[in-house]
């Protein structure tokens, strides 16, 4: 009896083992159905579709677009003016000097002689005008009776044509007067400040740039005593160009 129990035993326990298999399988396959009747219906995705990007095509550099050049136009050039050197103060200056010549004779006073020296310092305004200072010397003789003068003068001279020009001058002499008596014996001689002005004319004979001759012929047109003269005055002197 006991093998005949023993085999039972076994034959339930197999049989209880596999009825808890499948309770245990319809058990799960109950609670997925209520699951999925509880779940709560869910929305489909969509999924996020990222555009492409169009391909990018490699752009070429464009190339530099070639001008042809701006042909420069140079001016021509402005013709200049032909430069004038200013004259300085000395090629406007000039020195010289003549020398007085005289002679008569009267029956009054007997006989006349006249030599003198007036060296001068010019200034030319232009090409026409030019003045200046000069010193005077004079030596006389009348009658046998000798006496000198010395002074300053103011000079001016005014080209008219050529080498011809007009010559006038203004005299502050310190001469030798004296006085006479009827036949005409000096009874006193004495000094005085005489004015006196000559005009006249002259020529001038350039020998080059520099140096030349002048000549001149002036009379006493007017005399602080009143004295006048109608007797000429030669002169001849030179003259010379500073530069």
């Amino acid at each position: 009896m006991l093998p005949i129990r023993s085999s039972l035993t076994k034959v339930s326990r197999r049989l209880l083992l596999v009825s808890l298999f499948f309770a245990g399988i319809c058990f799960t396959s109950q609670a997925q159905v209520i699951d999925t009747l509880n779940q709560r219906p869910q929305l489909e995705t969509v999924p996020s579709v990222t555009p492409a990007k169009p391909p990018v095509t490699p752009t070429r550099p464009t190339p530099p677009v070639q001008t042809a050049p701006t042909p420069t136009v140079t001016p021509p050039p402005a013709e200049e003016e032909p430069y004038e050197e200013k004259p300085s103060i000395l090629s406007k200056m000039f020195v010289g000097g003549s020398g007085d010549l005289g002679f008569s004779s009267n029956p009054y006073y007997g006989s006349y002689f006249n030599i003198g020296a007036s060296p001068l310092l010019g200034y030319r305004l232009n090409k026409i005008v030019a003045l200046g200072p000069g010193l005077v010397y004079n030596y006389y003789n009348l009658g046998g009776n000798s006496f000198s003068d010395y002074g300053l003068k103011a000079f001016t001279q005014i080209i008219v044509y050529k080498a011809f020009f007009l010559h006038a001058e203004h005299q502050l002499l310190n001469a030798k007067a004296y006085d006479v008596d009827q036949t005409g014996q000096i009874v006193n001689e004495y000094r005085q400040n005489i004015q006196s002005t000559l005009a006249g004319a002259g020529y001038r004979q350039m020998a080059s740039d520099r140096f030349g001759f002048d000549l001149y012929v002036l009379f006493n047109v007017a005399n602080s005593t009143g004295e006048t003269s109608s007797r000429p005055i030669i002169r001849a002197g030179i003259i010379y160009n500073l530069k």
